[in-house]
């Protein structure tokens, strides 16, 4: 699947990723399984009707840092483009965890990261209290971002190059 490089991380499946452990919390960092992460955008998208096509998960530095690509379906008859999720987790405290969403998305384990839109929570005290808001807010730009593609596109479609 285009967008996720990974050189040193492992491509892995679920089960793996689900099997991955997680280290125990201090007093100020709070890790959250990878497992976890990608269970609540699966969630989300599922409430909002969304379709998941395609995807391929990696993990990196023994488990410790987590990638992830979710192809989704564009919710058009014509299935000519779809959009793409990006999702990063550590447990190394490398960085936060996050979304990123876009017709084009780039994940690296280099921690490059990027997209149309993007949203990070620190794993700090009450990340597991504000995940579901934060992933609801992210998967809600969906909708907006599939109107701007469609347009984009349909516009690309229909002008004629010399």
């Amino acid at each position: 699947m285009n967008g996720l490089l990974l050189s040193g991380a492992k491509v892995v499946t679920r089960a793996m990723l689900q099997a991955t452990p997680t280290p125990d919390a201090t007093a100020t960092w709070q890790p959250i399984p990878h497992w976890s992460l990608l269970n609540e955008v699966e969630q989300t998208l599922a409430r909002g009707g969304l379709t998941v096509t395609n995807e391929q998960h990696g993990l990196g530095h023994n488990g410790a840092r987590y990638f992830g690509l979710m192809q989704v379906k564009n919710g058009e008859a014509n299935n000519a483009f779809g959009l793409t999720l990006g999702l990063r987790n550590s447990h190394d405290m490398s960085f936060p965890a996050g979304l990123v969403l876009g017709a084009t998305v780039f994940i690296c384990e280099n921690l490059s990261f990027s997209g149309e839109a993007k949203i990070a929570r620190k794993h700090t005290r009450f990340i597991m209290r504000d995940l579901p808001e934060m992933v609801h807010r992210a998967v809600g730009q969906l909708s907006d971002l599939r109107k701007k593609q469609t347009t984009r596109f349909l516009t690309y479609q229909q002008t004629e190059v010399t």
